[in-house]
């Protein structure tokens, strides 16, 4: 089962999102987000999705990102 951890405004933001959790070995992917057009992820806001197993982790991963980018919150 997949969870969100974040919602990007756009498809250059879940770009971003998902490079960090990818370096910290975490696969995530993509979907659009509530109220988004149904389909495929284009350039409206999503939601960035890892498996449960994994939530904590990317949370903390997203949250040290945040920390570091001070004030740019997911």
């Amino acid at each position: 089962m997949q969870v969100t951890v974040a919602v990007a405004s756009d498809i250059s933001e879940a770009d971003e999102i998902q490079a960090r959790l990818s370096e910290a070995g975490i696969a995530s992917s993509l979907e659009p987000a509530e109220g988004a057009d149904p389909g495929p992820v284009g350039d409206g806001p999503c939601r960035v999705l890892v498996l449960a197993a994994h939530a904590e982790s990317a949370l903390d991963v997203l949250a040290n990102a945040d920390e570091e980018d001070e004030g740019e919150a997911w």
